[in-house]
């Protein structure tokens, strides 16, 4: 049987999970599981999908039908990572964090004297 490790993590009154591996169908039933076990009823649902491999075929479908059952509201499950958009549902809210070029090695925040890291060359 293909599945992903799931760990989970309460902080700030928000539910984390980490997926790491290949998020199957079984995945997707036993992440539902996670789901409906862990949540408290309060904050928001944070799955972290950065350290997936890969995708199997119907593994979303079965995420999205079995997500249905369980009493979470879907407008506060986020996914975190690029592959957040390849399991998530239509209207899953997905967040991408988008990297920024590093100058002077701390990615032009100015905190180099006179810091010009996020001036554009004229």
């Amino acid at each position: 049987m293909d599945m992903a490790v799931i760990n989970t993590d309460q902080r700030n009154g928000n539910l984390h999970i980490k997926l790491k591996g290949m998020f199957s169908p079984e995945t997707a039933a036993k992440l539902t599981m996670v789901i409906a076990k862990s949540y408290i009823g309060t904050g928001n649902v944070f799955i972290h999908t950065a350290q997936i491999t890969d995708v199997k075929p119907n593994s979303r479908s079965t995420f999205n039908n079995l997500m249905g059952f369980i009493d979470v509201p879907k407008e506060k499950v986020y996914l975190t990572g690029e592959k957040g958009f390849d399991i998530g549902h239509d209207s899953a809210k997905v967040i991408v964090n988008k990297k920024r070029k590093k100058k002077h090695g701390h990615g032009g925040c100015g905190k180099c004297k006179n810091c010009s890291c996020n001036k554009k060359a004229a």
